[in-house]
């Protein structure tokens, strides 16, 4: 009997343990695919580099239409965007912007959902720090690279090393901010990046490492 409730307890402890614990690809890749907008879903925009007093008539929440999958833009009138990832859709609208003369250099950021969770969607972020141009919090989005999110940041800065740590769900791992592979880690909600400070005899390479 006290056999059996030892066992008991250590399989409990067991599958208590498994639940926390995060694989190597579920950590650096994600669990979800990238969505993608529908109709009767929504999508948010945000906006960087355009005239701040112009920013309250572009960004927000937009519903996709359940007809033909359009969203009404201002400036653009309607622009189909069903189908579309978030980053597709933040290309094509910067482009559409950029071809009408409306905005000359637009950065534009893009959240998709399926029309139930915007709040959640809005709140999710990445807080990047360290030896950046601008510490700030980046808005997420499915797909965002640790290269982007480093870039919008106005990139590592001189004193900057090339070691940056990552941290998600009270795990920390370093990565090369040299190196082609981790430029492209997926970063997920909530993350935290760490540019570090550069050590006095830390090198640079001349390329991309893969």
């Amino acid at each position: 009997m006290m056999k059996q409730s030892i066992k008991m307890l250590l399989g409990l402890l067991l599958a208590f343990v498994s639940a926390g614990v995060v694989t190597a690809q579920e950590w650096d890749e994600g669990m979800d695919a990238e969505p993608r907008a529908r109709k009767g879903g929504f999508v948010v925009l945000k906006f960087r580099d355009i005239p701040a007093d112009d920013k309250p008539n572009v960004e927000g929440e937009y519903q996709i239409s359940n007809d033909d999958g359009t969203i009404n833009l201002p400036y653009l009138s309607r622009v189909r965007v069903a189908g579309k990832t978030a980053r597709q859709l933040e290309d094509m609208i910067r482009r559409m912007y950029v071809d009408k003369k409306i905005y000359s250099r637009p950065i534009v950021h893009v959240v998709v959902g399926d029309g139930s969770d915007s709040k959640a969607l809005v709140q999710r972020r990445i807080i990047v720090t360290g030896y950046v141009a601008a510490k700030k919090t980046v808005p997420y989005r499915p797909g965002i690279t640790l290269i982007q999110a480093l870039l919008e940041c106005g990139d590592i800065t001189a004193h900057g090393s090339r070691r940056v740590s990552v941290s998600r769900n009270g795990v920390t791992r370093t990565y090369d901010y040299f190196s082609a592979k981790d430029r492209a880690l997926r970063l997920r909600p909530n993350d935290e990046v760490l540019v570090h400070k550069r050590g006095p005899f830390e090198s640079r390479p001349d390329t991309l490492l893969p």
